[in-house]
This record gives C-alpha cells, sequence and structure tokens, in this order.
C-alpha cells in the first residue's frame, strides 16, 4: 500500500526540551514504511525549547510534521486537548499513542498491529524505565507487574488500564467513541479513551512481547514520584472497579492481615510469605517473559517497595492541595 498513510503517530508535547530528541530518534528509526505513516507532533504552548529541537530534527523528514496547540477545545485541556484537536489531522486507519519522554521499539508498530482483530479497538503496549537508579528499577518491576496483572484479566475480558505513552487504537473506535470532545477532561486521559472505546463495544487486547516494550525517562526524585502519583492515583480512583479495589487493597495489605488476626487467629508472618511469595513471582514471570534480565534483582525488593509506597500513596492523595502536572494546575 505504498503512498497510503496506515498508522498515524500522535504525540503530545509539552515542555519536553531534555527528552523530546531521543523520542523523534526512536520514532525515525521505526522499521516501517515511511510513505505508510505520519508523525504529527502537538506542541502544548511549552515554554522552552521544545518546538526548536522538534523543528530542527524533522526539517528534513517528511513524516513528521510539527503543529503548535493554542487553542482549547470546549471542556479539554492539557494532553487530552492536544490529542483531541491532532486526531483530527491524522489520517491513519490506525491513531497510535506515546509520549515525548519515551523512546519506542524500532519494531513498536509490526508488533502491535497484528493485535488488531476484527473487533478490536485498542491495544495497549508495555512499557519500562530507562536504566539508571534504584527507583527507575522499582518502578520498571512496577510497571510490568501492573501490566503483567492486567494481561491476565484481558484473557477473561476484564478491562483494567489504558497506557497513554504505548497505546493505540483504529480511528473508527476513537471516533465512534465521541473522541476527547464527546469522553470530556480526565487527568488520566487514556485511561479515559481506553474505557470510552470498550464501553462502545470494541474488543481490547493487552499485548505482552518484548518486541513492543517502550523506555521511558524516569523520575528523578520522591518529591517527582508524589506529585505524579497523585495526578494517577485520581485516575485510579475513578476507574474500573477491579483497578480500583486491587490497588487499595495491595495498599492496605498490611493492617487487613493484622486485623484478620483478631477474629480469625492465623500467622500474620505466614500470611505476608505468601503475598510476597505471589508478588515476586508475578514479577519474576515478567522479567523473564519480557527478557528484562537486568531487573531480577528489584523484583525480591518490590513487595518491601510496593507495600510500602501503597501507603504514601494513599496518604498523599487525600492530603489538600491541587494537582499540578507540567507547570498546569488541575
Amino acid at each position: 500500500m505504498s503512498g497510503q498513510i496506515k498508522v498515524s503517530v500522535l504525540l503530545a508535547a509539552r515542555n519536553e526540551e531534555q527528552n523530546i530528541e531521543r523520542c523523534l530518534r526512536s520514532l525515525d528509526a521505526l522499521n516501517f514504511p515511511k510513505d505508510n505513516i505520519e508523525i504529527i507532533i502537538g506542541d502544548d504552548d511549552s515554554e522552552d525549547l521544545t518546538a526548536e529541537i522538534t523543528n530542527r530534527f524533522i526539517a528534513d523528514k517528511s513524516q513528521f510534521k510539527y503543529t503548535k496547540i493554542t487553542q482549547k477545545q470546549a471542556g479539554l485541556t492539557g494532553k487530552a486537548n492536544v490529542l483531541a484537536q491532532l486526531a483530527h489531522y491524522a489520517v491513519g486507519k490506525y491513531l497510535f499513542y506515546c509520549d515525548a519522554d519515551i523512546a519506542v521499539s524500532p519494531e513498536w508498530l509490526n508488533g502491535m498491529l497484528p493485535h488488531f482483530e476484527e473487533k478490536t479497538g485498542v491495544v495497549v503496549g508495555l512499557t519500562r524505565m530507562k536504566k539508571s537508579h534504584l527507583l527507575a528499577d522499582m518502578l520498571s518491576i512496577e510497571w510490568l507487574f501492573a501490566l503483567t496483572v492486567a494481561r491476565f484479566f484481558s484473557l477473561f475480558k476484564i478491562p483494567i488500564t489504558g497506557m497513554g505513552n504505548n497505546m493505540a487504537a483504529t480511528r473508527e473506535a476513537y471516533f465512534n467513541a465521541g473522541g476527547y470532545e464527546k469522553l470530556g477532561f480526565s487527568i488520566v486521559e487514556d485511561y479515559a479513551l481506553f474505557m470510552g472505546i470498550v464501553r462502545k463495544g470494541y474488543g481490547f487486547k493487552m499485548a505482552y512481547q518484548e518486541q513492543i516494550l517502550s523506555v521511558s525517562e524516569p523520575v528523578n526524585t520522591f518529591a517527582e514520584l508524589l506529585k505524579q502519583r497523585k495526578r494517577w492515583m485520581k485516575g485510579v480512583m475513578e476507574s474500573f472497579w477491579v483497578t480500583k479495589w486491587s490497588l487499595i487493597f495491595s495498599s492496605l495489605i498490611v493492617p487487613i492481615l493484622l486485623i484478620l488476626n483478631i477474629w480469625w487467629p492465623i500467622d500474620p508472618l505466614a500470611g505476608f510469605v505468601r503475598y510476597y511469595v505471589i508478588v515476586t513471582v508475578i514479577c519474576l514471570i515478567s522479567v523473564i517473559i519480557l527478557k528484562q534480565y537486568d531487573l531480577w534483582k528489584a523484583a525480591f525488593l518490590f513487595w518491601f517497595y510496593m507495600t510500602v509506597l501503597g501507603w504514601i500513596m494513599l496518604i498523599n492523595y487525600f492530603l489538600p492541595g491541587k494537582l499540578v502536572w507540567k507547570g498546569r494546575e488541575y
């Protein structure tokens, strides 16, 4: 299908001067015919050098298109506003999404497209953090653990989550769901789109192979992590009941086991050990299947990280204060 655009990659960027070129280089290296793809970058009114770096890089690359987003769609702001407008510029049959701090695999498109069967409307990929420090390893394991659990539930047709840094939808499914204009504003726009498509009766797939694994830049401080998770927690609290209660349960597992011990005498330590083993085995399965062998040591520490972070996330979520993301308050 030479000359016919099959895939449109939609990329929203705001104040990404540190990351954008890495992302664009990975998209330029995609193993996919250049005349069958368009990559549309929507600059969300960046206040740094994002526009300059982007335009310099794409100057001689016809598959890339840059547009500065300054207007707001009614009821939308931030990333959802950008992606809503980019969808109307796109002409591809498939709409692919990634973030500006992501480096995609060269086989990303070739790995994701086969998952679109006749009734499939949306496919979610995999992401880990770039290798840099212990916190990054914990975040990588956390994402792989969550996506492995989501993959398991998907086998029973239970939708858990979307992930805007590695996701794709058919053009038909996106517009039949009403696009972001109908879905409205959400601080976690990727989940809103995923569930909007599923609620319209389309099938979904959680792709699970090394070929489609993207690599994200990690947050570097715990303060940055808390800001990110406050935003995510708001999304989780609005999400499908399985997602919401799974997070609450995992966050409160320690007090739950201690309280159960009052009415039902058990050995709390034995309960902790069983839970630790289950979580660690799931982590190791993801490490082995996806061949992320550098994370195997982190897999044995993840339960402790998850237990402590779960408590902190819940407390942080209920603390007063506005959500701040990319220099904007929500």
